[in-house]
């Protein structure tokens, strides 16, 4: 037994696109498993739909979040950016993992503009990896902490 599996560190190396990071699935699983669903702290048209969606959501994203341990539909930040043409409307927002960045390219880009977020597309949703947190979880949260930010197109289903 190695110092690691001594200290219950269970970390497993991903490659998702441009970054190799570092997870323990379990640990952020247990996290996502006491938090609420993000309706029950903040109940906004929106958010009520997001929850709703994360249902409809590919197989592929599905899969793509519960790689990381993250239930979609449960406490972390998520915003409403503006309708596409297709009547569906481009969410983003970010959630927390037990883990590390082994590395790959920072979320924030200096461009003529400003700043800019670096997000990949995986899996049928935009993504980054950040050590950046931008606030600290409700709850306690085993370290190592990372922040996987995310876009993607998510439809209406609110009456």
């Amino acid at each position: 037994m190695n110092i690691e599996q001594e200290m219950g560190i269970n970390m497993e190396r991903l490659k998702i696109g441009s970054w190799i990071i570092e997870v323990d699935n379990s640990k952020t699983q247990a996290f996502y498993e006491k938090q609420p669903l993000i309706t029950e702290e903040w109940d906004s048209d929106f958010e009520q739909n997001y929850v709703l969606a994360c249902e409809t959501f590919p197989k592929e994203v599905n899969d793509f979040f519960h790689s990381l341990g993250v239930d979609p539909r449960k406490q972390g930040e998520v915003n409403q950016y503006k309708e596409n043409n297709d009547g569906t409307y481009i969410y983003g927002g970010f959630y927390f993992i037990v883990g590390n960045i082994i590395s790959g390219p920072d979320f924030w880009v200096n461009t003529v503009e400003g700043l800019t977020p670096n997000f990949e597309t995986v899996n049928g949703i935009q993504i980054a990896f950040t050590n950046e947190l931008a606030m600290t979880p409700d709850e306690e949260l085993p370290k190592p902490v990372i922040q996987l930010e995310f876009q993607l197109n998510v439809p209406w289903l609110l009456n």
